[in-house]
């Protein structure tokens, strides 16, 4: 992808609305020393939640690769922020399906639909029967099909259901440590598999990038899941090989992974998650 359309997407997110997003906190274009890493994280969570802080004019194509480290850190960020509002659902007396309701909207609200977005794409596409050039075709249609749609909706409901069915007591370390898995294995896609095709969300992620990446992502992981307790981190290991697993799925299947397959296998990961700790915890 050209340097030029690469800093024309990532426009798009300093351009799309969100919560906090009238601080405009002014970064300079090109930071170093500290600012760099503080441009880099507020460079991860406006990408990956609706939290707006920062105006910037001016975006490299090595922003968003530079930012990668940080998603561990904003994974549990989206965690603390569910967390709380378990709480809140807790306290207004919410329960059962009628939490998990809640929690999915407060998803909606901190998090966006980003997720959603190449879950549904994905699913259009390889679930479509088509030519692996035809799949990808369709993964990049504005038009959402049937596929999508029901897959939107099985993943819904087993968010629901899911969500609702453990304990307060669980439920707020157990979002933490969703986040943070899931979050994380978003920088083993990125950084270890390879695109389907040139350009695209992938490619992004990885211009500008360095080795250094995932190992420094993977630490600042183990510190959050060792410091929520051992418990979290056994769930971590089992839920990370149906994840890896299905990640060399769509790589046989698209022969590579896109911006949108990141997304798909996000969702798919979060439910993963869920539905470990239910047999976990029961």
């Amino acid at each position: 992808m050209a340097e030029e359309n690469l800093k024309t997407k990532g426009t798009e997110v300093e351009e799309e609305s969100g919560f906090w997003n009238r601080l405009n906190i002014p970064l300079p274009e090109r930071s170093t020393g500290l600012f760099r890493y503080i441009r880099d994280f507020f460079t991860c969570l406006e990408f990956l939640t609706r939290i707006r802080m920062t105006k910037r004019e001016v975006w490299f194509p090595d922003d968003f690769a530079r930012s990668v480290p940080y998603f561990p850190l904003v994974g549990g960020i989206m965690g603390a922020l569910m967390w709380g509002a378990a709480r809140v659902g807790a306290l207004a007396g919410f329960s059962g399906n009628v939490l998990g309701v809640f929690l999915v909207l407060a998803e909606l609200f901190f998090i966006g639909t980003l997720m959603y977005d190449g879950f549904m794409d994905t699913a259009d596409g390889v679930f479509s029967g088509r030519t692996r050039e035809r799949k990808l075709e369709i993964m990049q249609d504005s038009h959402v099909g049937a596929n999508a749609v029901i897959g939107a909706i099985i993943l819904i409901l087993a968010k629901v259901t899911l969500l609702g069915s453990f304990p307060t007591a669980v439920l707020g370390p157990l979002l933490v440590a969703m986040y943070v898995v899931t979050r994380t294995l978003m920088v083993v896609y990125i950084l270890l598999f390879p695109n389907a095709r040139p350009g695209g969300l992938g490619e992004m992620f990885k211009t500008g990038g360095s080795p250094v990446y995932l190992p420094l992502a993977l630490v600042l992981a183990a510190g959050i899941l060792f410091y929520l307790g051992p418990v979290w981190c056994r769930l971590t290991v089992f839920s990370c090989v149906p994840c890896i697993a299905l990640a060399f799925y769509l790589k046989w299947n698209l022969g590579g992974l896109t911006g949108d397959t990141f997304g798909f296998l996000t969702e798919c990961g979060t439910v993963i998650v869920l539905f470990l700790a239910y047999y976990l915890f029961r």
